[in-house]
């Protein structure tokens, strides 16, 4: 496929910048604004620019899926809202329902248009996770709901903003349904900041060019990326690659199936054997799966190509049966779909593209094994140490750890594989803002799959209630506590499992109190209470928290590692000296690698595999 360029080439290089910059100055905007450390540490939010019909044209490099399901908000407004209520200039629209476009009921959308001289040009969006947006459970997750009338209330798109001016009476049914509606409306305003920012930025460009100059514009960049995608899968043999991961839900176990095919210019993505739907909370909706996708693609295909979701998304096609965890016929429940099936599916989707791309040769070197395909997380809602009711999602299972690469190791707590710039609060920020105290937060050994490259180690973390006497609602909530969510590949092995454990009325306070400071979660004696991958409990004074967050797969047999990368592993504490032996088979004596030892050991290995087979 060839297309013609209808913006002379330099302006068009220095204005596609120039528009891929005023994302970043979006972003940035709505961090400041909000008072969330949802966004304002952690940056789980995006911003997105899309043409008149709802394509994305640019978004920023936070979470890619959320900046992509502003695109089909869009499309959706433009379906049923165009004779009523209407589309005008200084309208703004806000949406949280799932089976529209965000992934769940807690990302909450906001898009305006863009006009110039009474013509439709383009959109804006922004989108934040917001703390608690309703629901019979606090946060995100609602624990025993049979489906989505049983989580936080749906709002498709409705108009919210007329004339420039936000309308009370939208606003004020909004903010009614959450816990901590202040800071909802604070993030509503962060995410106006966002699109008048972005709005801005385009009206910019739209003056340069004229109307039919900036249409031409977003065409330019859609054709682009389109163009650019194309080129690459050319480079690679044609070929079907399969993945597969497993869920756990309430006792059960839900396989989550991807067949990637890649014939020609296109990618066809298949889920024929992923499991049937399941009640409530850990399905995704279709459109949702289609803006995961697109978040899988663009970062581990596209490192050369802007991240223009709606040109790269004409080269790929899904088939999904109806009914099933990733494509689930209403009223089925998500409201856990992004901390489940999403970072599962985004893992798994991103591994068999590395697949792919090892059997390529010419791209060989890009593939990388899987980033978290979970992580452990809680949302916690009570009485602050300021008497003041607050809410919080605790997000340090974001930390991650990358996947192994074929010729490195995986990043230490390297983040999420779908959000590039998507961080983890400051402890400091955590312990001014909610009455709790770390005791530490630092990198798990062995929590990265081992290989000859190994993957990233994840997040272990231990609190405490600090300055209250008890945080009286908790939700744990993870996927992968049984079954690792997050594979390894070309022989590499999968990442730990998450974890959630407490201990009850220990003495952790007499202990801080004379100046001791465990450093290990077993110091403290007590009986250990483990939680399932969805719990709900509460904690009080003298309860000790854990959480343990999985790392990134490894790449290749562990017993080709080089013994001097395990050796120095070992002294750095990213791997322990029992799975430096039992792994990686590698003989420590004296601080050094005992070479005939380590020879005896893996040969044993070896011979004991071919026994088994």
């Amino acid at each position: 496929m060839t297309t013609v360029r209808k913006t002379e080439p330099i302006l068009y290089e220095i204005l596609r910048h120039r528009l891929q910059s005023a994302t970043e100055e979006a972003a940035v905007t709505m961090k400041r604004v909000s008072g969330s450390p949802v966004a304002t540490e952690i940056g789980d939010l995006n911003v997105s620019i899309m043409d008149r019909n709802g394509d994305c044209v640019l978004l920023g490099q936070y979470s890619i899926a959320k900046g992509t399901t502003l695109s089909m908000v869009v499309k959706d407004i433009l379906e049923h809202y165009g004779d009523n209520p209407g589309i005008r200039e200084g309208d703004g629209f806000i949406c949280n329902d799932p089976y529209v476009g965000v992934m769940h009921q807690n990302d909450v959308a906001l898009v305006l248009p863009y006009f110039r001289n009474g013509e439709l040009l383009a959109w804006v969006g922004a989108e934040i996770h917001q703390i608690d947006v309703g629901g019979p459970t606090p946060g995100q997750v609602q624990l025993g709901a049979k489906d989505i009338y049983g989580e936080a209330p749906l709002m498709p798109p409705m108009k919210i903003l007329a004339d420039g001016r936000l309308l009370g009476d939208v606003e004020r049914s909004y903010l009614r349904k959450s816990r901590v509606p202040e800071l909802v409306a604070l993030d509503l305003r962060a995410k106006l900041a966002a699109c008048h920012s972005l709005l801005q930025n385009v009206g910019q460009i739209g003056e340069q060019l004229g109307n039919e100059g900036l249409l031409n514009f977003f065409d330019d960049i859609l054709g682009d990326a389109e163009q650019l995608i194309r080129a690459k899968l050319r480079d690679i043999p044609n070929g079907t690659w399969h993945a597969r991961a497993y869920m756990e839900f309430e006792d059960e176990y839900y396989p989550v199936v991807v067949a990637l095919t890649k014939q020609g210019e296109k990618l066809k993505f298949d889920f024929a054997g992923t499991a049937k739907q399941a009640p409530a909370t850990i399905n995704m909706t279709f459109p949702s799966l289609g803006a995961h996708l697109c978040g899988s693609v663009v970062t581990t295909l596209c490192w050369d190509i802007p991240w223009t979701t709606g040109g790269i998304a004409r080269v790929l096609e899904i088939q999904a049966e109806e009914g099933t965890l990733v494509r689930p016929a209403f009223p089925a429940g998500v409201s856990k779909s992004t901390t489940s099936i999403g970072l599962l599916l985004g893992s798994i989707v991103r591994l068999v593209l590395s697949k792919m791309l090892l059997a390529s040769g010419k791209h060989a070197d890009r593939a990388m094994a899987g980033w978290p395909g979970s992580k452990a997380q809680e949302e916690l809602h009570g009485i602050d140490q300021y008497g003041r009711p607050f809410g919080a999602d605790i997000l340090d299972g974001m930390a991650g750890g990358g996947g192994a690469r074929t010729h490195k190791d995986g990043i230490d707590t390297g983040g999420l594989g779908g959000s590039p710039k998507v961080g983890i609060a400051n402890v400091e920020d955590y312990e001014l803002q909610y009455p709790m105290l770390y005791l530490y937060r630092r990198q798990l050994p062995d929590s990265g799959g081992a290989g000859i490259f190994r993957g990233g180690n994840g997040i272990d973390r231990m609190y405490v209630v600090h300055g209250q006497t008890e945080i009286e609602d908790v939700v744990l909530h993870s996927v992968g506590s049984k079954v690792p969510a997050t594979a390894g590949l070309a022989g590499g092995h999968p990442s730990a499992t998450n974890q959630f454990m407490i201990k009850r009325a220990t003495d952790i306070g007499e202990r801080l109190a004379r100046g001791a400071l465990p450093g290990q979660f077993e110091e403290v004696p007590g009986d250990v209470e483990r939680h399932a991958a969805m719990s709900r409990t509460k904690l009080s004074s003298g309860d000790l928290y854990r959480s343990i967050s999985n790392g990134g797969g490894g790449y290749g047999d562990p017993l080709h590692r080089e013994p001097a990368r395990v050796l120095d592993d070992l002294a750095n504490g990213r791997v322990s000296a029992e799975t430096a032996e039992r792994i990686y088979g590698v003989a420590v004596a004296g601080g050094a690698v005992d070479a005939a030892a380590t020879n005896r050991l893996r040969a044993e290995r070896f011979r004991a595999r071919l026994a088994e087979a």
